[in-house]
Protein backbone atom coordinates (compact mmCIF):
# COMPACT_ATOMS: atom_id res chain seq x y z
CA UNK A 1 0.00 0.00 0.00
CA UNK A 2 1.40 3.40 -0.98
CA UNK A 3 1.98 5.90 1.85
CA UNK A 4 -0.45 8.83 2.06
CA UNK A 5 0.54 12.35 1.04
CA UNK A 6 0.24 13.35 4.71
CA UNK A 7 2.57 10.51 5.69
CA UNK A 8 5.13 11.52 3.07
CA UNK A 9 4.95 15.16 4.17
CA UNK A 10 5.42 14.18 7.79
CA UNK A 11 8.41 11.97 6.95
CA UNK A 12 10.03 14.82 5.03
CA UNK A 13 9.37 17.26 7.89
CA UNK A 14 10.89 14.87 10.41
CA UNK A 15 13.93 14.24 8.20
CA UNK A 16 14.51 17.98 7.72
CA UNK A 17 14.03 18.76 11.42
CA UNK A 18 16.51 16.06 12.40
CA UNK A 19 19.17 17.10 9.92
CA UNK A 20 22.32 18.72 11.20
CA UNK A 21 21.98 21.78 8.97
CA UNK A 22 18.35 22.39 10.03
CA UNK A 23 19.18 22.11 13.70
CA UNK A 24 21.98 24.62 13.24
CA UNK A 25 20.37 27.10 10.83
CA UNK A 26 16.67 26.78 11.71
CA UNK A 27 17.24 25.75 15.33
CA UNK A 28 14.87 22.81 15.08
CA UNK A 29 14.50 20.12 17.71
CA UNK A 30 14.86 16.38 17.04
CA UNK A 31 11.56 14.70 16.21
CA UNK A 32 11.21 11.06 17.34
CA UNK A 33 9.73 8.39 15.11
CA UNK A 34 7.36 7.17 17.81
CA UNK A 35 4.94 10.07 18.39
CA UNK A 36 2.60 8.01 20.54
CA UNK A 37 5.29 7.71 23.21
CA UNK A 38 5.45 11.53 23.32
CA UNK A 39 1.68 11.99 23.59
CA UNK A 40 -0.61 12.44 26.59
CA UNK A 41 -4.35 11.92 26.08
CA UNK A 42 -7.01 13.01 28.56
CA UNK A 43 -8.88 9.72 28.45
CA UNK A 44 -11.20 10.74 31.28
CA UNK A 45 -12.09 14.18 29.97
CA UNK A 46 -12.46 13.35 26.27
CA UNK A 47 -16.03 12.31 25.49
CA UNK A 48 -17.28 10.23 22.58
CA UNK A 49 -17.28 12.37 19.41
CA UNK A 50 -20.72 11.02 18.49
CA UNK A 51 -22.22 12.84 21.48
CA UNK A 52 -21.54 16.18 19.75
CA UNK A 53 -22.20 15.19 16.15
CA UNK A 54 -18.66 14.24 15.17
CA UNK A 55 -16.96 10.94 14.35
CA UNK A 56 -13.79 9.37 15.64
CA UNK A 57 -12.32 9.93 12.17
CA UNK A 58 -12.94 13.66 12.59
CA UNK A 59 -11.06 13.80 15.88
CA UNK A 60 -8.25 11.57 14.58
CA UNK A 61 -7.84 13.73 11.47
CA UNK A 62 -7.58 16.91 13.54
CA UNK A 63 -5.02 15.40 15.90
CA UNK A 64 -3.06 14.02 12.95
CA UNK A 65 -2.68 17.59 11.68
CA UNK A 66 -1.42 18.63 15.10
CA UNK A 67 1.16 15.85 14.90
CA UNK A 68 2.18 17.13 11.45
CA UNK A 69 2.80 20.56 12.98
CA UNK A 70 4.84 19.05 15.80
CA UNK A 71 6.93 17.14 13.24
CA UNK A 72 8.23 20.38 11.73
CA UNK A 73 10.62 20.37 14.68
CA UNK A 74 9.96 23.90 15.91
CA UNK A 75 7.97 22.98 19.01
CA UNK A 76 9.15 21.44 22.26
CA UNK A 77 5.45 20.89 23.02
CA UNK A 78 1.96 21.36 21.61
CA UNK A 79 -1.26 21.22 23.64
CA UNK A 80 -4.69 21.20 21.99
CA UNK A 81 -8.14 21.22 23.58
CA UNK A 82 -11.43 21.43 21.67
CA UNK A 83 -14.90 21.71 23.17
CA UNK A 84 -18.07 21.33 21.12
CA UNK A 85 -21.50 21.99 22.60
CA UNK A 86 -19.61 22.52 25.84
CA UNK A 87 -18.14 19.00 25.86
CA UNK A 88 -14.45 18.13 25.49
CA UNK A 89 -13.90 16.03 22.37
CA UNK A 90 -10.13 16.45 22.16
CA UNK A 91 -7.63 17.25 24.91
CA UNK A 92 -4.09 16.12 24.13
CA UNK A 93 -0.47 17.15 24.45
CA UNK A 94 2.66 16.09 22.64
CA UNK A 95 6.34 16.73 23.26
CA UNK A 96 8.51 17.84 26.18
CA UNK A 97 7.66 20.36 28.88
CA UNK A 98 11.26 20.71 30.06
CA UNK A 99 14.66 19.19 29.43
CA UNK A 100 14.86 19.72 25.67
CA UNK A 101 18.11 21.66 25.92
CA UNK A 102 16.85 24.96 27.33
CA UNK A 103 19.26 26.90 29.62
CA UNK A 104 18.99 25.59 33.16
CA UNK A 105 16.71 22.75 32.16
CA UNK A 106 16.80 19.29 33.73
CA UNK A 107 19.16 16.70 32.31
CA UNK A 108 16.37 14.14 32.06
CA UNK A 109 13.63 15.27 29.63
CA UNK A 110 10.20 15.78 31.20
CA UNK A 111 7.19 15.00 28.99
CA UNK A 112 4.36 17.49 28.63
CA UNK A 113 0.87 16.51 29.75
CA UNK A 114 -2.61 17.94 29.36
CA UNK A 115 -2.19 19.25 32.93
CA UNK A 116 0.95 21.25 32.14
CA UNK A 117 0.45 25.04 32.21
CA UNK A 118 2.10 27.26 29.62
CA UNK A 119 2.38 30.99 29.06
CA UNK A 120 -0.40 32.48 26.91
CA UNK A 121 1.61 35.59 25.99
CA UNK A 122 -0.62 37.98 24.03
CA UNK A 123 -3.68 35.78 24.38
CA UNK A 124 -3.64 37.19 27.94
CA UNK A 125 -5.08 40.41 26.45
CA UNK A 126 -8.42 38.75 25.77
CA UNK A 127 -8.75 37.72 29.41
CA UNK A 128 -7.73 41.17 30.70
CA UNK A 129 -10.30 42.73 28.38
CA UNK A 130 -13.05 40.61 29.96
CA UNK A 131 -12.05 41.89 33.41
CA UNK A 132 -12.56 45.43 32.11
CA UNK A 133 -15.96 44.50 30.70
CA UNK A 134 -16.81 43.04 34.10
CA UNK A 135 -15.97 46.41 35.69
CA UNK A 136 -18.28 48.12 33.22
CA UNK A 137 -20.89 45.43 33.82
CA UNK A 138 -20.86 46.26 37.54
CA UNK A 139 -21.08 50.01 36.93
CA UNK A 140 -17.56 50.86 38.09
CA UNK A 141 -16.46 52.38 34.77
CA UNK A 142 -17.86 53.52 31.45
CA UNK A 143 -15.97 52.30 28.40
CA UNK A 144 -16.42 55.68 26.75
CA UNK A 145 -14.76 57.52 29.62
CA UNK A 146 -11.29 58.95 28.94
CA UNK A 147 -8.48 56.86 30.40
CA UNK A 148 -7.29 60.05 32.10
CA UNK A 149 -10.49 60.14 34.17
CA UNK A 150 -9.10 57.15 36.09
CA UNK A 151 -5.36 57.60 35.44
CA UNK A 152 -4.83 61.41 35.36
CA UNK A 153 -1.15 61.26 34.39
CA UNK A 154 -2.13 59.52 31.13
CA UNK A 155 -3.41 62.89 29.86
CA UNK A 156 0.08 64.17 29.04
CA UNK A 157 0.93 65.23 25.48
CA UNK A 158 -2.69 65.44 24.34
CA UNK A 159 -3.82 61.97 25.43
CA UNK A 160 -6.62 63.40 27.61
CA UNK A 161 -9.45 62.41 25.21
CA UNK A 162 -8.38 58.87 24.43
CA UNK A 163 -10.91 56.51 25.98
CA UNK A 164 -11.04 52.97 27.35
CA UNK A 165 -12.88 51.56 24.34
CA UNK A 166 -10.13 52.84 22.05
CA UNK A 167 -7.48 51.12 24.17
CA UNK A 168 -9.44 47.85 24.06
CA UNK A 169 -9.70 48.04 20.25
CA UNK A 170 -6.03 49.00 19.70
CA UNK A 171 -6.70 52.66 18.92
CA UNK A 172 -5.31 54.05 22.16
CA UNK A 173 -2.56 56.11 20.55
CA UNK A 174 0.36 54.42 22.34
CA UNK A 175 1.04 51.13 20.52
CA UNK A 176 4.67 51.09 21.65
CA UNK A 177 7.32 52.93 23.59
CA UNK A 178 10.79 54.12 22.74
CA UNK A 179 13.06 52.98 25.54
CA UNK A 180 16.33 51.16 26.06
CA UNK A 181 15.22 49.86 29.44
CA UNK A 182 15.91 46.15 29.87
CA UNK A 183 13.03 43.70 29.65
CA UNK A 184 13.61 42.69 33.27
CA UNK A 185 12.79 46.27 34.37
CA UNK A 186 10.15 46.84 31.72
CA UNK A 187 7.88 44.08 33.02
CA UNK A 188 7.33 46.00 36.26
CA UNK A 189 3.94 47.69 36.12
CA UNK A 190 4.86 51.11 37.51
CA UNK A 191 7.92 51.41 35.26
CA UNK A 192 5.98 50.65 32.09
CA UNK A 193 2.99 52.80 33.10
CA UNK A 194 5.25 55.81 33.64
CA UNK A 195 6.79 55.37 30.19
CA UNK A 196 3.33 55.08 28.60
CA UNK A 197 2.05 58.21 30.33
CA UNK A 198 5.12 60.18 29.26
CA UNK A 199 4.89 58.98 25.65
CA UNK A 200 3.59 61.19 22.87
CA UNK A 201 0.60 59.61 21.10
CA UNK A 202 0.68 58.55 17.48
CA UNK A 203 -2.91 59.79 17.14
CA UNK A 204 -4.75 61.90 19.72
CA UNK A 205 -8.16 61.08 18.22
CA UNK A 206 -7.93 57.29 18.43
CA UNK A 207 -8.50 56.80 14.72
CA UNK A 208 -5.36 54.83 13.86
CA UNK A 209 -5.52 51.07 14.35
CA UNK A 210 -2.19 49.82 15.69
CA UNK A 211 -1.77 46.68 17.78
CA UNK A 212 -0.91 47.58 21.40
CA UNK A 213 1.27 44.57 22.22
CA UNK A 214 2.17 45.44 25.83
CA UNK A 215 0.96 48.98 26.47
CA UNK A 216 -2.79 48.39 26.39
CA UNK A 217 -2.73 45.78 29.13
CA UNK A 218 -0.75 48.05 31.43
CA UNK A 219 -3.25 50.88 30.97
CA UNK A 220 -6.17 48.56 31.68
CA UNK A 221 -4.45 47.18 34.78
CA UNK A 222 -3.95 50.71 36.10
CA UNK A 223 -7.64 51.51 35.59
CA UNK A 224 -8.81 48.32 37.31
CA UNK A 225 -6.53 48.69 40.29
CA UNK A 226 -7.37 52.35 40.88
CA UNK A 227 -11.11 51.81 40.57
CA UNK A 228 -11.27 48.71 42.78
CA UNK A 229 -8.37 49.39 45.12
CA UNK A 230 -7.29 45.81 44.55
CA UNK A 231 -4.58 44.10 42.54
CA UNK A 232 -5.56 42.68 39.17
CA UNK A 233 -4.57 39.23 40.42
CA UNK A 234 -6.86 39.51 43.45
CA UNK A 235 -9.75 40.73 41.28
CA UNK A 236 -9.19 37.83 38.87
CA UNK A 237 -9.10 35.30 41.71
CA UNK A 238 -12.41 36.33 43.25
CA UNK A 239 -14.40 36.96 40.07
CA UNK A 240 -13.05 34.33 37.69
CA UNK A 241 -10.44 31.91 38.99
CA UNK A 242 -12.36 30.65 42.03
CA UNK A 243 -15.87 30.47 40.54
CA UNK A 244 -14.55 28.81 37.37
CA UNK A 245 -12.41 26.38 39.41
CA UNK A 246 -9.15 27.04 37.60
CA UNK A 247 -6.13 25.35 39.11
CA UNK A 248 -3.36 27.12 37.23
CA UNK A 249 -4.92 29.94 35.20
CA UNK A 250 -3.45 33.15 36.59
CA UNK A 251 -1.47 36.33 36.04
CA UNK A 252 2.17 35.34 36.33
CA UNK A 253 3.13 32.42 38.53
CA UNK A 254 4.27 31.51 41.99
CA UNK A 255 7.61 29.73 42.17
CA UNK A 256 5.72 26.47 42.73
CA UNK A 257 3.64 27.05 39.59
CA UNK A 258 6.69 28.14 37.63
CA UNK A 259 8.36 24.80 38.41
CA UNK A 260 5.40 23.05 36.73
CA UNK A 261 5.29 25.20 33.61
CA UNK A 262 6.35 24.18 30.12
CA UNK A 263 9.42 26.09 28.97
CA UNK A 264 9.61 28.00 25.70
CA UNK A 265 12.11 28.03 22.86
CA UNK A 266 12.70 30.61 20.14
CA UNK A 267 13.25 28.61 16.97
CA UNK A 268 13.63 29.26 13.27
CA UNK A 269 16.33 31.22 11.49
CA UNK A 270 17.89 34.12 13.36
CA UNK A 271 15.95 37.36 12.99
CA UNK A 272 17.84 40.21 11.26
CA UNK A 273 18.61 43.26 13.38
CA UNK A 274 16.22 45.69 11.59
CA UNK A 275 13.22 43.46 12.39
CA UNK A 276 14.41 42.99 15.97
CA UNK A 277 14.69 46.75 16.42
CA UNK A 278 11.28 47.45 14.88
CA UNK A 279 9.35 44.93 16.96
CA UNK A 280 11.16 45.66 20.22
CA UNK A 281 9.24 48.92 20.64
CA UNK A 282 5.95 47.01 20.41
CA UNK A 283 6.78 43.64 21.98
CA UNK A 284 9.08 45.05 24.64
CA UNK A 285 11.65 42.35 23.94
CA UNK A 286 14.45 41.64 21.54
CA UNK A 287 13.50 38.25 20.08
CA UNK A 288 17.15 37.19 19.98
CA UNK A 289 18.81 38.91 22.93
CA UNK A 290 15.90 38.28 25.31
CA UNK A 291 14.90 34.82 24.17
CA UNK A 292 15.99 33.15 27.41
CA UNK A 293 14.29 35.71 29.66
CA UNK A 294 10.84 34.23 29.00
CA UNK A 295 12.04 31.07 30.77
CA UNK A 296 13.16 33.10 33.79
CA UNK A 297 11.00 33.40 36.89
CA UNK A 298 11.49 37.19 36.82
CA UNK A 299 9.12 37.33 33.83
CA UNK A 300 6.36 35.73 35.90
CA UNK A 301 7.02 37.31 39.29
CA UNK A 302 4.29 39.94 38.86
CA UNK A 303 1.30 40.35 36.52
CA UNK A 304 1.90 41.45 32.94
CA UNK A 305 -1.74 41.68 31.84
CA UNK A 306 -0.87 41.82 28.16
CA UNK A 307 1.47 38.89 28.15
CA UNK A 308 2.21 36.53 31.06
CA UNK A 309 -0.94 34.68 32.05
CA UNK A 310 -0.41 30.96 32.45
CA UNK A 311 -2.95 28.18 31.85
CA UNK A 312 -3.47 24.73 30.45
CA UNK A 313 -5.13 24.32 27.08
CA UNK A 314 -8.21 22.91 28.80
CA UNK A 315 -8.49 25.90 31.14
CA UNK A 316 -8.12 28.31 28.23
CA UNK A 317 -10.81 26.47 26.28
CA UNK A 318 -13.03 26.54 29.37
CA UNK A 319 -12.75 30.32 29.62
CA UNK A 320 -13.77 30.81 25.98
CA UNK A 321 -16.61 28.32 26.45
CA UNK A 322 -17.91 30.62 29.20
CA UNK A 323 -17.99 33.50 26.72
CA UNK A 324 -19.68 31.25 24.16
CA UNK A 325 -22.30 30.45 26.82
CA UNK A 326 -23.14 34.15 27.26
CA UNK A 327 -21.02 34.52 30.39
CA UNK A 328 -22.47 31.47 32.15
CA UNK A 329 -20.43 28.73 33.83
CA UNK A 330 -21.99 25.95 35.90
CA UNK A 331 -24.48 27.56 38.26
CA UNK A 332 -22.75 30.95 38.07
CA UNK A 333 -23.21 33.95 35.80
CA UNK A 334 -19.56 35.05 35.57
CA UNK A 335 -20.31 38.11 33.45
CA UNK A 336 -23.60 39.26 31.99
CA UNK A 337 -24.81 38.19 28.58
CA UNK A 338 -24.59 41.81 27.46
CA UNK A 339 -20.97 42.10 28.62
CA UNK A 340 -20.02 38.86 26.82
CA UNK A 341 -21.55 40.18 23.61
CA UNK A 342 -20.13 43.67 24.01
CA UNK A 343 -16.64 42.19 24.33
CA UNK A 344 -16.95 40.18 21.11
CA UNK A 345 -18.83 42.49 18.72
CA UNK A 346 -16.80 44.08 15.94
CA UNK A 347 -15.45 47.57 16.58
CA UNK A 348 -12.94 47.68 13.72
CA UNK A 349 -13.45 46.01 10.32
CA UNK A 350 -10.60 44.33 8.46
CA UNK A 351 -7.98 46.98 7.80
CA UNK A 352 -4.21 47.29 7.77
CA UNK A 353 -2.83 47.28 11.30
CA UNK A 354 -0.13 49.93 11.59
CA UNK A 355 1.95 47.82 13.96
CA UNK A 356 1.80 44.32 12.51
CA UNK A 357 1.39 45.48 8.87
CA UNK A 358 -1.33 42.94 8.09
CA UNK A 359 -5.13 43.34 7.86
CA UNK A 360 -6.77 42.65 11.22
CA UNK A 361 -10.27 42.89 12.63
CA UNK A 362 -10.96 43.68 16.29
CA UNK A 363 -13.70 43.80 18.89
CA UNK A 364 -13.30 45.60 22.22
CA UNK A 365 -10.61 43.21 23.41
CA UNK A 366 -10.62 40.35 20.91
CA UNK A 367 -9.15 39.51 17.54
CA UNK A 368 -11.89 38.39 15.17
CA UNK A 369 -12.05 35.75 12.45
CA UNK A 370 -12.95 36.35 8.83
CA UNK A 371 -14.44 35.21 5.53
CA UNK A 372 -13.46 33.31 3.48
CA UNK A 373 -10.39 32.91 5.68
CA UNK A 374 -9.37 34.52 8.95
CA UNK A 375 -6.95 34.22 11.85
CA UNK A 376 -8.74 31.11 13.11
CA UNK A 377 -9.08 29.34 9.77
CA UNK A 378 -11.57 29.24 6.89
CA UNK A 379 -15.11 30.57 7.27
CA UNK A 380 -14.72 31.92 10.79
CA UNK A 381 -16.47 35.25 10.32
CA UNK A 382 -18.16 35.13 13.73
CA UNK A 383 -15.24 33.65 15.67
CA UNK A 384 -13.54 35.67 18.41
CA UNK A 385 -10.38 35.09 20.40
CA UNK A 386 -6.73 36.04 20.44
CA UNK A 387 -3.31 34.96 19.26
CA UNK A 388 -0.21 34.70 21.41
CA UNK A 389 3.50 34.59 20.65
CA UNK A 390 3.96 32.94 18.10
CA UNK A 391 1.62 30.03 17.42
CA UNK A 392 -0.79 30.27 20.34
CA UNK A 393 -4.46 30.33 19.32
CA UNK A 394 -7.41 30.66 21.66
CA UNK A 395 -10.88 31.21 20.22
CA UNK A 396 -14.57 30.44 20.22
CA UNK A 397 -16.78 30.08 17.17
CA UNK A 398 -20.53 30.39 17.77
CA UNK A 399 -21.29 29.09 14.27
CA UNK A 400 -19.66 25.74 15.10
CA UNK A 401 -20.31 25.96 18.85
CA UNK A 402 -16.65 25.27 19.62
CA UNK A 403 -14.10 26.65 22.06
CA UNK A 404 -10.50 25.88 21.07
CA UNK A 405 -7.08 26.38 22.63
CA UNK A 406 -3.84 25.55 20.83
CA UNK A 407 -0.85 26.25 23.05
CA UNK A 408 2.68 25.87 21.72
CA UNK A 409 6.02 26.40 23.39
CA UNK A 410 7.95 26.86 20.15
CA UNK A 411 8.46 30.40 18.86
CA UNK A 412 9.45 30.02 15.18
CA UNK A 413 9.71 33.55 13.77
CA UNK A 414 11.39 32.76 10.45
CA UNK A 415 10.48 29.19 9.59
CA UNK A 416 8.60 26.88 7.24
CA UNK A 417 5.85 25.79 9.64
CA UNK A 418 3.09 28.00 8.19
CA UNK A 419 1.68 25.34 5.84
CA UNK A 420 1.26 22.78 8.63
CA UNK A 421 -0.31 25.37 10.91
CA UNK A 422 -2.80 26.46 8.24
CA UNK A 423 -3.64 22.82 7.56
CA UNK A 424 -4.41 22.25 11.25
CA UNK A 425 -6.76 25.26 11.40
CA UNK A 426 -8.34 24.16 8.14
CA UNK A 427 -8.90 20.62 9.44
CA UNK A 428 -10.59 21.87 12.61
CA UNK A 429 -12.99 24.09 10.70
CA UNK A 430 -13.69 21.61 7.90
CA UNK A 431 -14.25 18.66 10.22
CA UNK A 432 -16.53 20.55 12.60
CA UNK A 433 -19.48 21.81 10.56
CA UNK A 434 -21.18 25.16 10.96
CA UNK A 435 -24.82 25.30 11.95
CA UNK A 436 -27.10 26.04 9.02
CA UNK A 437 -28.67 28.86 11.01
CA UNK A 438 -27.40 30.69 14.02
CA UNK A 439 -29.44 30.05 17.12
Amino acid sequence: MLPSISGITRSISRHVANSRISRRVLRTLPVPANLEAMTDVDRVGELAPGSVGLTQDDVSAIWSRAEDLYCTGYYPALMLCIRRHGKIVLNRAIGLARGFGEPGGPEVPEPVSTRTPACLYSASKAITAILIHKLADDGHINLLDPVAHYVPEFARHGKDRLNILQVLSHRGGVPGIQSEISLEKLVHHETLLKLICEAEPTDIHGRKQAYHAITGGTILQAILERVTGRSIRSYWHDNFKKPMQFRHFDYGATRKEFALMARDRFAGARVPQPFRTYFRQFLGLDVEADRDFVNNYAFFSEPVPAGNMIATAEETSRFFQMLLDDGHYGERQIISKLAAHRATWETSPHQLDNTLKVPLRYSAGMMLGGEPFGLFGPHTGNAFGHLGLINIFAWADPDRDIAVALLSTGKPLLAHNAFSLIQLLREINNRIPRKSKRG
